[in-house]
C-alpha cells in the first residue's frame, strides 16, 4: 500500500527534515517511489552484486551507501533517517538523488505544497467567516501562503534550522 503525502511529511519530519527542505523531501520520495515503501530497484550495472540495488521511499542505493547495509530499508522511518542521513552527508542536498538533478521530483510539489498549505490554514469560528464575508479568490491564497509560511517558520524555529 502506497504512503499518502500526509504520511511522507510525517516520516520526514520525524527524520530530522525541516522547512523548505521537508517539502523537498516528500517530493523526492514521491518521485523515487510513488509512495511505495516496498518500493526495491535492483543494481543494472554488469557484474553488479545481488542486493545493491535501490530501496524503499527514498529509494537509498546500498551500492553507493554500503553503511545501510544491515538496516531494513523497506521500513519506512528507517528509510526516512537514512535518506536525511544521505542528505546530511551531501551537504544538506538532495543532489544524490536523481529525481532531484533531472527535476522529475518537482511533478510532485504542487500535492506537497497543497498539503502544506491544507496543514496550515486555521480554521476559522463560523461567526468570524460571517462577520469577514465569503473572502475573494485572491484572500484566500494570501491566507494560505501566509499560513503556509507560519508553519514553515514553526518547524524551522523547533528545529533549530
Amino acid at each position: 500500500m502506497n504512503l499518502t503525502v500526509s504520511q511522507i511529511a510525517g516520516l520526514a519530519a520525524n527524520a530530522g527534515f525541516s522547512g523548505n527542505d521537508l517539502a523537498t523531501a516528500v517530493a523526492v520520495a514521491m518521485a523515487e517511489s510513488q509512495g511505495n515503501p516496498q518500493a526495491y530497484n535492483p543494481e543494472k550495472a554488469a557484474g553488479a552484486a545481488q542486493g545493491q540495488g535501490s530501496f524503499g521511499l527514498w529509494q537509498i542505493y546500498l551500492a553507493a551507501h554500503p553503511e545501510f547495509a544491515s538496516e531494513n530499508l523497506l521500513d519506512p522511518q528507517i528509510n526516512a533517517a537514512a535518506a536525511f542521513a544521505v542528505y546530511s552527508n551531501a551537504g544538506n542536498s538532495f543532489h544524490p538523488w536523481t529525481t532531484f538533478t533531472s527535476g522529475t521530483y518537482q511533478a510532485y510539489m504542487g500535492a506537497v505544497v497543497d498539503f502544506l498549505n491544507a496543514s496550515a490554514a486555521p480554521a476559522s469560528a463560523p461567526e468570524e467567516t460571517a462577520s469577514m464575508g465569503a473572502p475573494d479568490g485572491s484572500q484566500t491564497l494570501m491566507m494560505i501562503g501566509a499560513g503556509a509560511l507560519a508553519l514553515l517558520f514553526l518547524m524551522w524555529a523547533f528545529n533549530g534550522s
